[in-house]
Parts: C-alpha cells; sequence; structure tokens
C-alpha cells in the first residue's frame, strides 16, 4: 500500500516524464574552451536555513544546483562503473589514486569519446578532447587537483563540463546530448527488460518484466551517505519462486522507478514541504489530491503559532471545510540501517481527521507557562522529545514515531513515556519544571483518562495533586524566609517527596514551621497568606500517601507545577518572585 501510494504520487506531479534522466545535485562545472583546453572549475550552490534548538536560523551552502542528469544504465557499486556526462569528482577527474577510481574514470571517458563519436555534438568532442588532455599532460592534471583543493569539496560531491561558446550552460542542457542520450537509454532498459523475470507488478497490477534492482534513495538518518535502499536482497534465504534480487518483490522497472523518485522528492522536499526529522526519525507527508498542508506542519514542528491557533478556532468552530475534508492523507515515518531503509510507521487517514487530531493534541498539551502569564500549546515534537531526557543523545528510538502517532492519531502514549518525564525532574530538581516537559505529563494523563487543567485547579482533590501543591507552598515559604539557597527543599526532597509524601512530608511540615516563625517578624502579610494555604490544602487530604503510582507521581508534578505557576503570578501567595 505505501509503495502504491508513492507511485500514485509520482505519476500526480509528472515524476516519470522522462525515465532516462534523474534530477541531482551537482555543485561544481568544469569549464572547457572551444577546443577542450582547461578554463577552471567553478562552483555553483545555493543556500538553505536550517532551523536550530536555540532558535536563530543558521544559514548553509546547500549540496550543489539540481541538475537533470543521465540515470545510471547498470549498477553503480560495480567496479569500474561510470554514468555518462556527470559524476563523482574522482570518477571524473584525476584527483585519486584509488585503484576503483581509476577504473571508473577510465570509463566515463570512453563513454564520453563514444557519446561524442555518436552524436557528432561540438560540445562532446571539446570535452573528449580534455579527457585526452588530463590523461597525457601531468602539469594539467596537478593544476586540476590544486583548483579543486582549494574549493574544499565532499568526496561525494559530482562534476559536469561547460562549453565556453554556451556562456556557462552545461553539456547536459544541451538538447543533442540529451536526445542521444534518451536513444541509448531507451535500448539499454528495453534490453535489460527483456532479458529479465516477467510478472503482475504488484503496484500497478500490470503484467511485465520485474525489477531486479530499484533505484537508491537519497541518505536519510542512519543510512549510508551513498544512498539507501527500500527493496533489496543478498540471500538466498530471501529469494523465492525463482526469482532472484529485488525482482522477487514483484514490482515493475517504472513502479520502482515511481516510488523512488516520489520518496526522493519528499526527502528533499522538491514537491513541497513535506518532511520532519525527529532524532533517528525522518518524517514524510504528503495528500492525495495536491493541497496546503502549511497548517499540518506549523502543528507538528511548532513554527508558527498563528496557523495553530486558527486550526484549533476552526475546529471549536466546527467549519466544514475542515472537518469534513476527505482528502487522503499520508504519513511515513523511516529511518536508515547501514545500506536499508527501515519503514517504522505509516499511517492513511482523511486530511479533516487528522487536523481534529492535531486540535485535540494542543488542547491536551494546553498549559500555564511557568510565571503563570498565559497558557502555551504549541511546542515542537522535537522539544516534547528532549523533555524525556538529559540530552537528545538520550532519547528513545522510538519516542518519535510515539509522539507523531499521538498527534495524528490521537492516541495515548504509553506509561514509559511518563516515567522518563518524572525521572528527569526528581534528577534535575528546581531546574526541570519546563512547560515542555509538563506539557508531556499532561497530555499522557488525560489520554488516561485523568482530566487535568491547564492552571491552578483549586477544586482538585486528588490527593496526589494536592500533595504537589503543598511542595510549592513549602517551596515559597522557604523562599520567603531564606530567599535564594543553594539546595533548596525542590532540589532535596522532591524525588522523595513525589514517589513517598507520608515519609518526607512530616520532615517538610516542621521545617514549614520554622519558616513561618521567621516570615511571620519579615513579612507578616506573606506568613498570613501561606498559612491560610497550608490550613485549606491539608483539609482536602485524610493521610498522605505512603506511596504513589506513576500516574499519581505526574498529578503530583502538575499540582507543584500549577501552584509554583500562581505563586510567581502574584496570586495566593504575597510578593512576585
Amino acid at each position: 500500500m505505501i509503495l502504491k501510494r508513492l507511485y500514485e504520487l509520482a505519476v500526480r506531479e509528472r515524476l516519470l516524464d522522462d525515465l532516462a534522466f534523474e534530477s541531482v545535485p551537482v555543485p561544481y562545472i568544469v569549464k572547457v574552451g572551444g577546443e577542450g583546453e582547461y578554463l577552471g572549475i567553478e562552483e555553483r550552490r545555493g543556500e538553505i536555513t536550517r532551523p536550530t534548538k536555540k532558535g536563530h536560523p543558521k544559514i548553509e551552502p546547500d549540496r550543489g544546483k539540481e541538475l537533470l542528469i543521465a540515470k545510471p544504465h547498470g549498477a553503480p557499486a560495480n567496479a569500474g562503473f561510470a554514468r555518462y556526462f556527470a559524476d563523482t569528482l574522482a570518477r571524473v577527474l584525476p584527483v585519486s589514486d584509488e585503484g576503483k577510481s581509476v577504473n571508473s574514470r577510465k570509463t566515463f571517458w570512453q563513454q564520453m569519446t563514444k557519446a561524442a563519436a555518436d552524436s557528432g555534438d561540438s560540445a562532446l568532442k571539446a570535452v573528449a578532447s580534455f579527457g585526452v588532455a588530463i590523461s597525457t599532460d601531468g602539469d594539467l592534471a596537478r593544476k586540476i587537483k590544486t583548483d579543486l583543493d582549494a574549493l574544499t569539496p565532499d568526496p561525494g560531491d559530482r562534476c559536469t563540463f561547460a562549453w565556453h561558446p554556451d556562456q556557462g550552460v552545461t553539456i547536459l542542457d544541451r538538447e543533442p546530448v540529451r536526445a542521444w542520450w534518451r536513444l541509448f537509454y531507451a535500448k539499454f532498459d528495453q534490453q535489460r527488460q527483456e532479458d529479465g523475470p516477467q510478472g503482475v507488478c504488484q503496484i500497478t497490477g500490470e503484467y511485465g518484466p520485474l525489477a531486479t534492482t530499484h533505484p537508491r534513495l537519497p541518505t536519510i538518518p542512519g543510512g549510508m551517505a551513498s544512498g539507501v535502499s527500500v527493496v533489496s536482497n543478498d540471500k538466498d534465504a530471501f529469494l523465492s519462486y525463482g526469482l532472484d534480487a529485488a525482482a522477487n518483490a514483484s514490482i515493475g522497472y517504472r513502479a520502482a522507478e515511481g516510488y523512488t523518485r516520489a520518496l526522493a522528492s519528499l526527502i528533499q522536499q522538491k514537491l513541497h514541504r513535506s518532511r520532519v526529522g525527529i532524532g533517528n526519525a525522518l518524517f514524510l507527508f504528503w495528500t492525495r489530491d495536491k493541497c496546503d498542508l502549511d497548517d499540518v506542519f506549523a502543528c507538528i514542528d511548532g513554527t508558527d503559532p498563528a496557523l495553530v491557533a486558527k486550526l484549533l478556532d476552526s475546529m471549536k468552530e466546527g467549519h466544514q471545510s475542515t472537518v469534513l475534508d476527505h482528502n487522503a492523507f499520508y504519513c511515513l515515518s523511516l529511518s536508515g540501517n547501514s545500506a536499508r531503509v527501515v519503514v517504522r510507521d505509516y499511517l492513511e487517514a482523511p486530511l479533516g481527521e487528522v487536523r481534529s487530531n492535531l486540535a485535540a493534541w494542543f488542547a491536551d498539551l494546553r498549559i500555564v507557562d511557568p510565571w503563570g502569564k498565559e497558557t502555551v500549546s504549541v511546542f515542537p515534537l522535537w522539544q516534547l522529545a528532549i523533555s524525556t531526557a538529559l540530552d537528545s543523545d538520550a532519547v528513545s528510538p522510538n519516542l518519535p514515531s510515539q509522539l507523531m502517532d499521538a498527534a495524528l492519531k490521537r492516541l495515548a502514549l504509553p506509561d514509559n513515556v511518563l516515567a522518563a518525564c518524572v525521572r528527569r525532574l526528581a534528577a534535575e530538581g528546581d531546574g526541570g519544571f519546563r512547560a515542555t516537559r509538563l506539557a508531556l505529563i499532561k497530555l499522557v494523563l488525560n489520554r488516561k483518562g485523568f482530566e487535568m487543567s491547564d492552571a491552578l485547579n483549586e477544586a482538585c482533590v486528588m490527593p496526589a495533586y494536592v500533595c504537589g501543591r503543598l511542595m510549592a507552598v513549602f517551596e515559597r515559604l522557604q523562599w520567603g524566609a531564606l530567599g535564594d539557597v543553594n539546595a533548596n527543599v525542590v532540589d532535596r526532597f522532591y524525588g522523595t517527596a513525589s514517589t513517598s509524601p507520608g515519609l518526607v512530608f512530616p520532615r517538610l511540615f516542621k521545617s514549614a514551621q520554622q519558616h513561618l516563625g521567621k516570615l511571620q517578624s519579615d513579612k507578616p502579610g506573606m506568613a498570613v497568606n501561606l498559612q491560610k494555604d497550608i490550613e485549606s490544602l491539608c483539609l482536602r487530604i485524610k493521610t498522605f500517601p505512603s506511596l504513589l503510582a506513576l500516574s499519581e507521581q505526574g498529578q503530583f508534578a502538575l499540582g507543584f507545577y500549577h501552584q509554583r505557576a500562581a505563586y510567581r503570578k502574584g496570586k495566593g501567595g504575597g510578593e512576585k518572585e
């Protein structure tokens, strides 16, 4: 089903109109004169803007200008292979003495000589002459290597050529060259299909030649830099019915080309904004019918709170255009494992349902900020993921997919997410109470059936929630009496209090009485207010629990956070901090 949907996207976007070429970044252009003399190397790159965790966009060069280059006419991994007209620097120019590169370079220039002779194209003849020069002129080869070293290319960067009379246009853009290659590739393609197995394509349902190899995809998290494969077989145990290699998947050549081109376009965001990366997972989005998905992306990556607010308003008002949108929405989660793609998850649902689920996601996340000034609900998924761990490297590999499922499918999150959050609160103490982490705790509890409020709920009588509020009163008392201290009551006792309040609260009450005594002489008004808070909260609970379950630990955290936010806002506790 996944590959069929990707093939449908390729057909819709006309990605299969010219099978002899594929779009690939080519950052380096070797300029040659009218007779093939070397005129230098030009770097052609654009700029991309990447978001950063600190919120300041980072501008960096891209991988190179996208050009339609010749499709491989064989297996690129084979020794001595080279593409026509454009390939990696080591396969084209004398910059490496490694045996594999030397053999591929020999193949490349033999192919260039053949194309020049068969097509009679003047630009190809000039480039072929340049190829002869670099193989016989040591000084020229050394100059080219020096020029390239100054540009500091990456090992996988590609290059092609521009003939001077064309004023910068590459040989790949010359129509005689393109026409010759189309005929050459068509013969190659026809021959390999005739020589290969036949069967029913599982994507199109048509009978015909089955692809024995599938094109590789651009690199994804965890995959090899040279690319990854969705379908591949390297052991006899994976084969059946006499079908070798990828033919065992029973997918035709056109369908294989279609799904890989669609995937590559989504990964590289050539069709529309289509990807979100979280940890080691890559999430790709598209729809059956072309439409604007900016609001969905704003919800997932938290880049535009205004679009999120618009979505929430539309759900609240019951706009038919949103709720009854039956355009199909697709989400595919991938990661890499060496040379292969790992499909982690897949969602296919009506777009209106997805938007409704996202609105519920933000409603469950909504929480007051740490200073009690406003409620917030827009948190990028990567921030939510990191809130469960010390840093991004310690995030569970499965968590990004679990968060995406919860957002798009309105699913509950497993207990291990709540456990990770409460562990971090106990480990980090006072500095761990960030809105992102508490919002995630609130969402987990809400979807477990507990109705947790956005801000302080004076009417809540859940024992754990009340105990959490009392912990915030103790913290407020200590601050009022002693000011800032190196290790406050939260740093020292929160971990134990949030799991076994019955064990530690008697000690905290004893300290509270001492702090109240000092506060009554220094700040009597604050002392009276805090004394009332303690008395009011104690009336709501008969005995302090000896042990709190995991869900109750989350309630304790929210009670503490809500009460603290109310104090910081200046309500119920006297002065602002």
